[in-house]
C-alpha cells in the first residue's frame, strides 16, 4: 500500500473504490509563497501517489508562449486548472493543485471545484521558516520550465499572502531535506 491509504497502482485503486462503494476523490491543494519547496514536493507526491499533478507554473509559461498572450494573466490559468480539477475529480480521480494559492478568491476556486465534483479538500501548505534560508533559494534556483523567468526575492518578500483562513497541514521546509519533508507529508495526508 503506498500514499494515503489506497493501492500505488491508480488501476487498482479505482478497482478498490468502486467494489467498496468509495468513489470520492481528493483534491490535494497546495500553498505557499515561491521557493518553500511546493513544487519538488509536489512532484514527488503525485508520482508516489499516482495522482494527476496541476502546476499553475507549466500552464502560465504554455499561455504565455502564445504571441498574443498578456504578461498578467490575472487568475485565468487558476480558473483553467480549477476546471480541468473538478473534471478529473468527477471521474474519481485525486488531484494535486500546486500553486501559491495566495489569495482568498483562489482558495475558494480550489474548494468550489471540489465541491462541484462532490470530492475532498485536503490543503497542505509549504513554508521555510527561516527568511535566510528562503532568500538563498530564491536566489539560486533556476527553472525546470523551459522560458519561465522566476520572481527574485524582492517579488517574494513583498507579495500580499492573504490570512491562512483554512484547516490545513503544514510542512516546513527549513533545514530539511526533500525526502523527509514528502515523508511528512505523506503521513500527515494519510491521517
Amino acid at each position: 500500500m503506498v500514499g494515503y491509504g489506497c493501492a500505488s497502482d491508480p488501476v487498482q485503486r479505482s478497482a478498490s473504490l468502486i467494489e467498496s462503494g468509495n468513489t470520492m476523490a481528493r483534491l490535494i491543494a497546495l500553498a505557499g509563497l515561491p521557493g518553500t519547496g511546493k513544487s519538488s514536493i509536489a512532484r514527488q507526491l503525485a508520482q508516489r501517489l499516482g495522482i494527476m499533478w496541476l502546476r499553475i507554473d507549466t500552464m502560465d509559461q504554455a499561455i504565455w508562449t502564445s504571441s498574443t498572450a498578456p504578461r498578467d494573466l490575472e487568475d485565468w490559468t487558476y480558473r483553467a486548472a480549477q476546471a480541468v480539477a473538478a473534471d478529473n475529480l468527477a471521474l474519481g480521480l485525486d488531484v494535486l493543485a500546486d500553486c501559491v494559492n495566495d489569495c482568498r478568491a483562489a482558495r475558494d476556486g480550489w474548494e468550489a471545484a471540489a465541491r462541484q465534483a462532490g470530492a475532498d479538500v485536503t490543503w497542505l501548505e509549504v513554508v521555510c521558516s527561516d527568511p535566510a534560508e528562503h532568500r538563498r533559494r530564491i536566489e539560486t534556483r533556476s527553472s525546470d520550465i523551459a522560458g519561465l523567468v522566476l520572481p527574485d526575492w524582492d517579488a517574494v518578500a513583498g507579495r500580499v499572502y492573504d490570512a491562512r483562513d483554512r484547516e490545513r497541514i503544514v510542512v516546513d521546509t527549513a533545514h530539511r531535506s526533500l525526502d523527509a519533508c514528502v515523508e511528512e507529508a505523506l503521513d500527515r495526508l494519510r491521517r
